[in-house]
């Protein structure tokens, strides 16, 4: 084999095409003003609103939430407070991530360790405490924190499913006279809850969205002029001078708004693209290798997600498949949830939840399976989402194709 070497024509520094590379937000100015305006009470040491985030991955939520929390700080320690009628605020906050989370309990338990982390206190373990015990010594320590105010920016809190109790106790805890009570005169304490999923807040108990939800801060996907933009910024970095041609930005930036509006879509498909050309001891980068990369990313991500679902995810995509053939799409989740409930009688497994079906349509939307719309039809119709595919029904079929499990539904396959 030819021996490796770090000389490479193409690439200056690939690592700029990377999530959170450089740790900025583009495009998101409007946006980022509107998030920073709910916070305003921090900065006149009043107690912060709580705030429900949401939008689809990759569009800014999690650094635009650490941008804002960040710019908080700095605004605290810019402002002259001895000049103003106004007693200075003093801020800590926390971005904890909640992914691998899936109870109240643990989000509760890892809270209160990022919270002892701080001050050097010992840490506790994440299992074998009553839930109360968690619940009262994360309280007290809430009410023991050295600053007047916290922020607490709890992400992909979808995930907890259904045992939403820290998301009604948490938000209210400087309101409610009960064991969780935080007396605002010694902590002032609020709650940003970031999702993917838009839906979520729908499937809450409506105490916690009442309180969770007091305000809400929704990031759409970029559309091609914002991922131009972000996607230009990035290849300065992440190339040699004249190495990409003048279309392969822009097309970079309209195949991916038009597959997800995600900028991780546009900046993967931007490598495959230049990697296809150093592979291949291409001087440039041209449109025919991002035409190339994108057929290539697209086909081979959606088989390969489709091959992979549990046999739960495959009756979802094969009701997306039959609704598209039968012209029915766009569609509300309630549709789709009735033919892959029929689906799943017919092969004789068990239908789960209308909240799992969610969720599944969403992880179909990473690599553009399907794609989502909020539809607003005001106080007659109400707010909701429609689905719809977003790639072509062919390269569904190739997914779906010989599964043994959906044989009992479709002949054909």
């Amino acid at each position: 084999m030819e021996r490796l070497t770090p000389d490479d024509g193409i690439f200056r520094d690939e690592d700029a095409l990377r999530d959170h590379f450089p740790d900025r937000i583009l495009e998101r100015d409007d946006k980022l003003a509107e998030y920073q305006s709910r916070f305003k009470e921090v900065v006149r040491n009043k107690r912060p609103r709580n705030v429900f985030v949401y939008g689809p991955t990759g569009v800014g939520k999690t650094i635009g939430t650490k941008a804002v929390f960040q710019n908080l700080e700095r605004s605290i320690e810019a402002f002259d407070y001895e000049a103003s009628r106004f007693d200075e605020p003093s801020l800590r906050t926390v971005h904890l991530e909640c992914k691998d989370l899936n109870t109240s309990y643990q989000v509760a338990a890892h809270l209160l360790n990022r919270l002892r982390s701080a001050t050097n206190r010992d840490r506790v373990s994440t299992t074998g405490y009553p839930e109360g015990e968690i619940y009262r010594m994360l309280f007290e320590e809430l009410r023991q924190v050295d600053t007047s105010h916290v922020l607490i920016a709890l992400d992909e809190i979808d995930n907890i499913g259904g045992d939403d109790n820290i998301l009604y106790k948490l938000p209210r805890c400087n309101n409610d006279n009960s064991a969780a009570y935080v007396d605002p005169a010694a902590t002032k304490v609020g709650v940003v809850g970031i999702t993917n999923d838009g839906t979520f807040r729908e499937s809450l108990d409506p105490r916690a969205k009442s309180t969770l939800c007091d305000q809400e801060i929704h990031f759409p996907p970029y559309d091609a002029v914002e991922l131009e933009t972000i996607v230009e910024d990035r290849a300065a970095v992440a190339f040699h001078d004249d190495v990409l041609s003048q279309d392969v930005v822009p097309l970079t930036a309209a195949l991916a708004a038009q597959r997800s509006g995600y900028a991780r879509t546009a900046l993967d498909l931007l490598y495959e693209a230049a990697d296809n050309a150093r592979s291949a001891d291409d001087a440039r980068v041209t449109e025919n290798h991002v035409k190339t990369a994108e057929e290539s990313i697209q086909q081979g991500a959606i088989v390969e997600e489709i091959r992979g679902l549990s046999t739960h995810g495959t009756l979802v995509a094969y009701a997306m498949l039959r609704l598209s053939e039968g012209e029915e799409l766009p569609a509300k989740i309630d549709k789709i949830y009735a033919w892959y409930k029929q689906f799943a009688e017919q092969v004789d497994v068990d239908p789960v939840t209308s909240r799992t079906i969610h969720n599944t349509l969403n992880d179909l939307m990473v690599n553009g399976t399907v794609t989502s719309e909020e539809v607003n039809k005001g106080r007659s119709g109400g707010r909701h989402y429609e689905y719809e595919l977003g790639c072509r029904a062919e390269i569904l079929l190739d997914g779906l194709e010989g599964d043994s499990r959906i044989g009992p539904v479709d002949g054909r396959l």
